[in-house]
This record gives C-alpha cells, structure tokens and sequence, in this order.
C-alpha cells in the first residue's frame, strides 16, 4: 500500500485545494502534502516497497500494476524531494487563485509519480496524459504574454508524442503471448525483426519529443520562457 499511497496523497491533497481559499492554508496543505510524498519517496528509495496489483481495465486485460525498480526509485526520490523545495521557493510569489494553481501542481505530481511507478503500459500511458493535462493548464493560464501561443505550441508537440506512444503500445500488446499490457509480457512478446523497428521508432519518438532533442526541440524554450517559475521548475527538473 505504500507504493499507493504515494500516488494518492498528492492527489487528495490537489481535490482539498479546489476548496480553500486563503491563500496561506493553500500553501501549508500543498507544501505538507508534498512534505509527506518526500518522505514516503525516501522510504520506497532505501527500504524497497511491495507491488500494488489490482484489477483496472478487465475487459483490455489491463491492470493497475505499481512497483518501484532500481531506476523508478530514484526518479520517485527525485519527484519527492523537488515539489517541496518548488513548492517553498515560490510560495511567495504573486499567483492569482493559488488554491487552483497549487491542486494542477500537485495534480501534475501525481501523474509524474505514476509514470515511475507503472507496471502496466497501458497505466503508463494513463499517467503519461495525466502529467501533462495539469501542465497545460498552468502554462496557459498562469503564463506569460505569449502563453497561449506557446502553450498550443506544447500541445500540438505532445499530443503527437502521445499518439506515436499509443501506436507503439497497441503494436507490442497485439503481439503479446497473453494479450496484456504488463511490462513482463511486452519484454517477451514476439515481434519481427521489422516490427521490433517500427516499436522502437515510435517509443524513441515519443520520447524524443518528451526530452526534448533535436530537432523536435523547439516547444521547449518557448514553455520555459512563458511557463510560470514553478512550472519550469518542473519541466526542467522531473517532466
């Protein structure tokens, strides 16, 4: 349960802040929450934690799988630790609604966890699109004088990096032995030399316009230059 806690505390912490409007108990339940998530990172980072497994999409053979390898531990650590340190060094900063601007942070947090910790593709991708969702709308309203340019700019770059992804899914999860989406049976689902290509070059897209690199690069100092600080923060940081 650990590893679910981790996620949901975030979350339940983003839903409060939809319904406090001062802003300084915005700031203590967004920073406390986060200050909880840490620590929760540090132990999934040096104790270890059990997988969550629990059935999601039955019908698509899809579960809710959470576990937290080697790499996935520190990339929760390095979430963990970098939304409260976001979180304090802008909480003085002018934000109107804070309250809304504080749940979309810790939403994006969520999302950011479960992309480190999925043990399903298909959760994987879910959580992908739950980062970003927030983020959007961070950039768009909170943004700078350009914001909505830059920020139709982002969506456009990330949407064909989630549709190469999405493509890339349903290719290996047709030709899994059990037709699941869990990362065991797409290490060992049984493509051609031809379609092990196509896989890679749809994932390396995805990933590439993700990272960004060149030359799919170019959202990238746009949103950092119209995204709010904190926002860049986290691009720069963890997304």
């Amino acid at each position: 349960m650990l590893l679910l806690s981790t996620l949901c505390i975030p979350f339940i912490a983003a839903i409060i802040l939809l319904f406090v409007k001062h802003n300084e108990k915005a700031n203590y339940v967004a920073i406390a929450s986060s200050g909880v998530t840490m620590a929760l990172a540090f132990n999934i980072a040096f104790n270890g934690a059990a997988n969550f497994d629990a059935d999601w999409i039955v019908s698509l053979n899809a579960r809710f799988v959470l576990s937290a390898d080697g790499l996935a531990k520190i990339l929760v650590l390095l979430t963990g630790i970098s939304f409260p340190a976001i979180l304090i060094s802008t909480s003085k900063n002018d934000i109107k609604n804070r309250n809304q601007f504080l749940a979309l942070m810790l939403f994006t947090q969520t999302g950011l966890l479960g992309v480190f910790l999925a043990g399903d593709a298909l959760l994987f991708y879910f959580f992908w699109e739950l980062a970003l969702i927030p983020v959007y709308f961070l950039c768009s309203i909170w943004g700078g004088e350009k914001r909505i340019a830059v920020t139709f700019k982002f969506f456009i770059y990330t949407f064909l990096g989630s549709l190469f992804m999405l493509i890339g899914i349903i290719l290996v999860y047709t030709h899994t032995a059990d037709q699941s989406f869990a990362i065991q049976s797409f290490k060992e689902a049984g493509l051609s030399a031809g379609q092990q290509l196509t896989a890679f070059a749809l994932f390396f897209t995805a990933f590439a316009i993700k990272m960004p690199i060149f030359p799919i690069h170019t959202w990238q100092p746009d949103a950092y230059e119209q995204s709010p600080t904190a926002v860049t923060m986290v691009l720069s940081a963890v997304m």
